[in-house]
């Protein structure tokens, strides 16, 4: 196998690059963003909680539009694919099958699926990241921390946008907002954004077969907002994400012929000549055999309702929404030229939600306490269907479905900050949450199923009550220490395909210690977090007898250390940096995986965990400089390291990425009028190519996994009209 290794000295490159070339203009003072992830606006450093926050500024001159490319401007923050599975993990802690570990939200808005929060945003305000788990805030599926996409909102002047732009892999983009006031009371904002991307980053080898990672993005989304009496505000979101096209690849990381021959696939492929042909791969980055269709048609509707009333000592906030979100995939699983085991999906998600709340402050106390409830509703078939004989001489099919998947959440909580004094304050939050589930799943294929010729249906009620408790203390004005507890559960669930018991929620226990300053007069800031957790009832995958089960482990443990800075050294030059070191492991586990022992068990004890690299580190140069004609040039460059990524918890170098770094370039210019902007960007400027997730199959040719992009470089053009 070709690995991916990180090239000989190239930290130290992108370091001296970073530091000798530098996305917004720079002022003297960093500028303070209002925050709200903790349902209640503050600033960054004046929350006892680890958060980063990038600007509507910042995210539109790095280019920072999704999940993939946010990932590597946070500490801590990993984002991964594997066989139609997509997760988040922030310090280590992340999804599960369809349970996100990482909680993402529009507009305060919880998205019930892990898929559907990956498609691309569009016209952010800002991007919030909570690190740690937020059990009293959040809920359920918390326990990593939560990603918060808040949308722009309207303009109190007329306001438009359009933007234009070209990249490589012949790529196509535009993007139109429209903003004002309709009346004195109602304001209105629109937005939409289209991709049209002709040229796969993914050559897919196969004669006749298309590249990969190709097709069309639209995103669509309207603001109305309204002030219905001095006391009474209301906002109107609907939104619409759709991408279609063939954006799934899946390649060849590892090749094990003889483990697929072994496990009854065919040596060699009939499927062209009855003599037999070879069966071809290729481990190389960005490159596969993928025989057959692939396709991909994913489409997410959302629409939310919220109300604020404020009154003379507290407010109500009510936020109703639902959500629609169809996925559709096909493509085949082998990475081979056979194409013999073609995979074909199919799911639905729909989910309705309210949350209330009321919110207060005094001269000592802060408080807010609520109620939420959520009715999410799932369907999906997989289907399998292997292309030509295995060694007994047929070819099998096999058919999960899920009829119906129900999940009805009722939580109450309550969080308060008291001031014992001008610097000290003590705060307690608590929730109760429960849920009651209805599973229902049928199989069929070349094994009976358990549950016989009708679908096997479950009915359990899982329920927590998570807290949080902290003390802050100021040092000075311009600082702030804090310790905090608290906890998170992750939802269980239960297998497709199988009528065991389902499996349980697991639980975070997390204590942090943070130091937040603000230095040189406004012009630095420090961050700076250690945090411990304890893993109880940790969920993970089994693979026994050629079935994939989901199980809950022992307990697992998570120490970490973060550090943030940003400073503006002049006028200039800003630097911005963020350190993330972390030791996990896994507790007491015998583990089995036909593909890795042949079904022997295996003491995982003292493994790190998933998606844990022990070194994550980010630093961004930026140089502004503005000309005697008055417009602005801004160069930045960012760069992100992760050491090894292990993506099972074998701690097999064979199921790990290398140590890798990513290296983005950008140079954004503003005309003196502000009517104005180009942006030219690099990503990947050194062309590093890493795997993002891996899966392990029971039968297979080999190990299998997915690609990050290679370098792109792209040009756009931004005309602005009426007041920024």
């Amino acid at each position: 196998m070709q690995k991916n290794k990180m090239r000989n000295g190239q930290i130290a490159t992108y370091l001296s690059l970073s530091l000798l070339m530098p996305t917004a203009a720079i002022s003297a003072e960093l500028e303070e963003i209002i925050v709200t992830g903790l349902k209640r606006e503050s600033t960054i450093m004046e929350t006892a909680s680890a958060i980063t926050a990038l600007s509507a500024s910042d995210l539109s001159a790095r280019g920072l539009s999704d999940i993939r490319q946010i990932q590597y401007a946070v500490p801590s923050l990993h984002y991964g694919e594997s066989y139609g599975n997509r997760n988040i993990s922030i310090r280590g802690v992340g999804g599960f099958l369809e349970q996100p570990g990482v909680v993402t939200s529009i507009n305060g808005v919880t998205q019930a699926n892990d898929a559907s929060s990956q498609l691309a945003q569009l016209d952010l305000d800002r991007v919030e990241i909570l690190r740690g788990p937020q059990g009293t805030l959040y809920g359920r599926n918390a326990v990593g921390g939560a990603v918060n996409f808040i949308a722009a909102s309207p303009t109190d002047e007329m306001y438009a946008k359009v933007k234009l732009g070209v990249a490589d892999f012949d790529q196509t983009s535009g993007e139109v907002v429209l903003s004002g006031p309709l009346t004195d009371s109602i304001g209105v904002r629109f937005a939409a954004t289209h991709l049209d991307a002709n040229e796969g980053w993914i050559k897919n080898q196969m004669p006749d077969n298309d590249d990969l990672m190709q097709g069309e993005q639209t995103n669509v989304r309207l603001i109305v907002t309204a002030d219905l009496s001095d006391a009474v505000s209301a906002e109107l979101m609907l939104g619409r994400s759709k991408q279609s096209g063939r954006w799934t690849h899946w390649a060849m990381i590892e090749e094990n012929i003889p483990f697929g021959v072994a496990t009854f696939l065919p040596a060699v492929s009939v499927r062209d000549n009855p003599e037999g042909d070879p069966i071809l791969f290729t481990e190389e980055p960005h490159e596969v055999y993928m025989r057959g269709p692939t396709n991909t048609d994913r489409e997410l509707d959302i629409s939310s309702l919220t109300l604020n009333w404020d009154l003379d000592n507290f407010s109500i906030t009510s936020i109703t929404s639902e959500q629609d979100w169809e996925n559709a995939e096909q493509y085949p699983a082998d990475s081979t030229s056979t194409g013999i085991l073609m995979r074909a999906s199919e799911g639905t998600n729909k989910t309705f939600s309210q949350e209330v709340r009321l919110s207060g402050q005094t001269d000592t106390l802060n408080w807010i306490v609520g109620g939420f409830y959520m009715d999410d509703e799932r369907t999906d078939m997989l289907d399998i269907q292997f292309q030509e004989n295995i060694a007994f001489g047929f070819a099998p099919f096999f058919n999960n479905n899920r009829p119906l998947y129900e999940n009805e959440v009722t939580a109450l909580f309550a969080d308060v900050t008291y001031s014992v004094s001008d610097r000290t304050r003590l705060g307690f939050g608590v929730r109760d949450t429960t849920e009651k589930k209805v599973h229902s799943t049928f199989s069929a294929g070349i094994f009976p199923f358990c549950g016989g010729a009708e679908p096997f249906v479950q009915k359990w009620e899982d329920s927590a009550t998570t807290v949080r408790a902290s003390a802050e203390y100021d040092p000075s004005e311009t600082s702030m220490t804090y310790l905090s507890y608290s906890e998170g559960f992750k939802s269980g669930g239960a297998n497709n395909g199988d009528c065991n018991a389902p499996y349980s929620p697991e639980t975070v226990d997390a204590y942090e210690i943070g130091y937040k300053a603000t230095l040189s007069e406004g012009s630095t800031t420090l961050r700076a977090a250690a945090f411990h957790y304890d893993y109880s009832d940790f969920q993970i995958l089994q693979v026994k007898d050629f079935a994939a089960n989901y199980m809950n482990a022992d307990d697992a443990e998570i120490m970490g250390l973060e550090l943030e800075l940003t400073s503006v050294l002049n006028d200039n030059w800003m630097i911005n940096a963020g350190l993330t070191l972390l030791d996990t492991e896994y507790g007491e586990f015998l583990q089995e995986d036909l593909s890795v022992f042949n079904g022997v068990k295996v003491q995982i004890e003292g493994n790190p965990l998933n998606n844990s690299p022990e070194t994550s580190l980010i630093l961004g140069v930026t140089y502004d400089t503005t000309f005697n004609s008055g417009s602005s040039l801004s160069l930045s460059i960012d760069g992100a390291y992760r050491s090894r990524v292990y993506f099972r918890e074998f701690g097999n170098v064979a199921d790990s990425q290398d140590g890798y770094s990513i290296v983005n370039f950008n140079a954004n210019w503003v005309s003196a009028d502000g009517g104005f902007a180009a942006r030219f960007f690099v990503s990947n400027l050194t062309d590093e190519a890493h795997v993002t997730g891996m899966y392990a199959l029971q039968t297979t040719y080999g190990r299998q996994g997915t690609w990050n992009m290679p370098r792109q470089a792209g040009f756009e053009v931004t005309r602005f009209f009426g007041t920024r």
